[in-house]
């Protein structure tokens, strides 16, 4: 386990892409009470498939949602929680930038996966955003952050019953 909370270092971050993964409601709802507003949808095979041997960062409260590390996977949790210890393949960091750092520290693609704040936090430096567009206007206490359209293009939509996974490239 290690704390990390150096100064940002944007030459790291410019090596790694920075992917945001999250599922959005039609009003931007993704999350309530500490877990998803909607039952699990098949987009779930679709984050393993594309997350496997990659680095995630999440926030603490998103982390302890999932309730484990995921396998294959390195997760960097940013808490402001001093001395919070996660299992093996967890590391922790006091800041956004740090985590992206570390992140990008340990190689390969950089995967974004909440919550509320934390895709706040890294919206302005994201290469890539894969959103689950779920066809549901559900209430909920989470959100996803504002999108300025105008700098991003839609490079991929697959269509399934309920929902649809879109790419998004910065252009």
């Amino acid at each position: 386990m290690t704390q990390h909370g150096t100064p940002s270092d944007p030459e790291h971050r410019r090596l790694a892409r920075i992917t945001l993964v999250a599922a959005v409601g039609t009003n931007g709802v993704i999350g309530r009470d500490g877990g998803l507003p909607w039952p699990p949808t098949g987009d779930l095979k679709q984050f393993k498939a594309l997350t496997t041997g990659h680095v995630l960062v999440m926030g603490r409260k998103t982390y302890d949602s999932i309730g484990r590390p995921l396998p294959d996977r390195t997760s960097v949790v940013v808490t402001r929680r001093t001395g919070w210890k996660g299992p093996d393949g967890v590391v922790a960091s006091n800041d956004v930038d740090g985590a992206l750092d570390l992140a990008a520290q340990l190689g390969g693609e950089v995967f974004v996966i909440g919550g509320e704040q934390i895709y706040a936090q890294t919206l302005d430096q994201a290469d890539r955003m894969v959103l689950t567009l779920v066809d549901a206007a559900p209430d909920g206490d989470a959100w996803f952050p504002d999108v300025d359209w105008t700098q991003w293009r839609e490079a991929d939509a697959v269509p399934y019953d309920g929902y649809r996974i879109v790419t998004y490239e910065r252009v």
